[in-house]
């Protein structure tokens, strides 16, 4: 018997190639960008860094840990007019990527806001860190450092690192 004679059956060939002997040119679907809100913030962002909260019951935050994070720019020699403080209550599925391309940011410090929330991998408390080609600063929350002297400790060590104090 010899080759062009032989025949096979169409479902064996089938089974044989599942895929395209000759591939075709595969093109990928364009990438649709998702539309950023305007992401509005407190503070005039001169230096170019993100304070990121955590508050569903205020726009911001109360009177007493307001005063607490001022006090705390102080000991960092920035004020209000250095930082964007962004309430991410706001912005549910923002990831730190996202901010990042609505503000203008180079260093981040974030107040307890779940790192994977914004897409972020976990991350420890007052370590300084680098995502998105940003230095970034994970922190307990402004509540529990106003109660807690050693927090506050490790905060300004974190806070001393960032900024090369």
């Amino acid at each position: 018997m010899s080759l062009e004679q032989l025949q096979l059956d169409p479902y064996l060939l089938a089974q044989m190639y599942d895929q395209p002997i000759i591939p075709e040119a595969v093109k990928a679907a364009p990438a649709t960008e998702k539309a950023l809100p305007k992401v509005k913030y407190l503070g005039e962002n001169q230096k170019n860094i993100l304070l990121l909260i955590q508050n569903e019951s205020e726009a911001y935050l109360n009177e007493e840990l307001f005063n607490l994070l001022t006090n705390i720019l102080n000991a960092c020699k920035l004020g209000m007019q250095d930082v964007a403080l962004v309430n991410a209550a706001t912005y549910p599925g923002l990831t730190l990527a996202d901010y990042k391309t609505a503000v203008p940011v180079r260093q981040c410090i974030i107040f307890a806001v779940t790192p994977g929330s914004i897409g972020l991998p976990p991350m420890q408390t007052y370590q300084l860190e680098t995502h998105e080609q940003l230095p970034v600063l994970y922190s307990d929350g402004l509540q529990l450092i106003a109660t807690d002297k050693n927090l506050k400790g490790r905060l300004w060590m974190g806070l001393k690192q960032l900024f090369g104090i």
